[in-house]
């Protein structure tokens, strides 16, 4: 297999690359390449790519997730490029050190002086290159507080943070379904007012340098999130869809590509979680979500929800986990599918790798809405 020279890709074809291949093969065939650009950009900012990390509204599920990088994992990325974790709240550790080279700059020796770097950043001359925001937002007011008031970081207002934050980086990455869609903070009957990150800025007049980009799921994927950050800091704005997701993880339908849609096509559907057929009948709700899963998998390209055995929760669906994601054990009326047998759309990226990669760059990322796939498949009845 060929793949092109980085320097060939334009702006979009980057991230659509991964889409086809794989991210961890794409990461492992231009990690010299992507090394160069963050050791170019830490030259740039005094030494390190300045990143901070700003917990909001959450568990902290994403942070979690990171840990379980493998594409590369999360201590090789920020150690091999330069990557200057200036807040990471959750993985502080008392000496602020984690691997050998002690790369989280956040911290010190005390609590207090953990936050100097995030003051820097929000209210001194610190840059900021990349600000994530995992978490919801939470712009209510509390009785007898302030707007945003729910929400306190080092001894600020959250909300105040998030403004002044966001209006600083050259990128803005909202990770996980939290600060991507409001996720389950923002779920109806929240007293809060959390709302994803897009609003929360829109309703504070906020105007960020580049596009927010959205990295749904609870969690996110670790290895989106690293080859989002690798693209954006070589220069390579990521091809978005109307609701700011990279096209690359968010074009296609679970259902198109589950492992179990063989039986769909059939009409073979599953009365319990140990059957083998479609789960669609239980609750599934892959053929209204979005996502990759089926091609770069969790835990270490190991497998995901209904390869594994459970359902697709939804949770990358910008409703989750409101209606139409819930009831969860609930089915979805059965409406038309996608047109593409289970064996050929797991043979696609086959394909692409055997002929070329000409062909697949080609290939243009699906602009379907987000509630129903394309109708053009006789409807399957229970």
């Amino acid at each position: 297999m060929v793949l092109p020279n980085i320097e060939m890709l334009d702006r979009r074809d980057f991230l659509k690359l991964a889409g086809f291949v794989g991210v961890g093969a794409v990461v492992a065939y231009y990690s010299g390449d992507i090394k160069r650009v963050f050791a170019q950009n830490a030259a740039q900012n005094n030494g390190a790519v300045h990143l901070i990390w700003l917990p909001m509204g959450g568990d902290s599920g994403c942070t979690i997730s990171m840990l379980q990088a493998s594409n590369p994992d999360l201590i090789e990325a920020a150690e091999n490029l330069q990557l200057s974790a200036d807040f990471w709240q959750p993985i502080m550790t008392p000496n602020y050190q984690i691997g050998s080279s002690g790369w989280i700059t956040a911290g010190y020796t005390t609590e207090t002086l953990s936050q100097v770097p995030l003051v820097n950043a929000a209210f001194g001359n610190a840059s900021v290159d990349v600000l994530v925001i995992e978490g919801t937002p939470q712009v209510g007011t509390p009785k007898g507080g302030t707007p945003g008031g729910f929400m306190q970081i080092a001894g600020y207002n959250g909300y105040d943070l998030l403004q002044k934050l966001a209006a600083k980086a050259t990128w803005v990455i909202a990770v996980g379904q939290c600060s991507s869609f409001g996720g389950i903070p923002a779920g109806k009957g929240n007293l809060t007012g959390a709302v994803p990150v897009t609003e929360a800025l829109k309703q504070a007049g906020v105007t960020t340098k580049n596009p927010i980009v959205n990295i749904p799921g609870c969690p996110a994927h670790p290895d989106w999130t690293l080859i989002t950050l690798s693209s954006v800091l070589q220069g390579f704005a990521p091809d978005l869809d109307d609701l700011g997701r990279p096209t690359a993880f968010f074009s296609q339908y679970i259902h198109d590509t589950c492992p179990r849609r063989g039986y769909y096509d059939k009409g073979q559907f599953a009365t319990s979680f140990d059957d083998p057929e479609c789960l669609w009948n239980l609750g599934c709700k892959g053929p209204i979500t979005k996502s990759a899963c089926a091609e770069t998998k969790w835990n270490g390209g190991l497998s995901f929800c209904t390869q594994g055995g459970p359902m697709c929760w939804g949770c990358m669906h910008p409703s989750f986990p409101d209606p139409p994601t819930s009831n969860f054990f609930e089915a979805l009326p059965h409406f038309p599918g996608v047109n593409i047998p289970t064996l050929e759309v797991a043979g696609v990226a086959a394909a692409v790798v055997g002929v070329g990669l000409a062909a697949g760059l080609a290939v243009k990322a699906k602009k379907e809405g987000e509630t129903t796939p394309k109708a053009n498949e006789p409807t399957v009845t229970k």
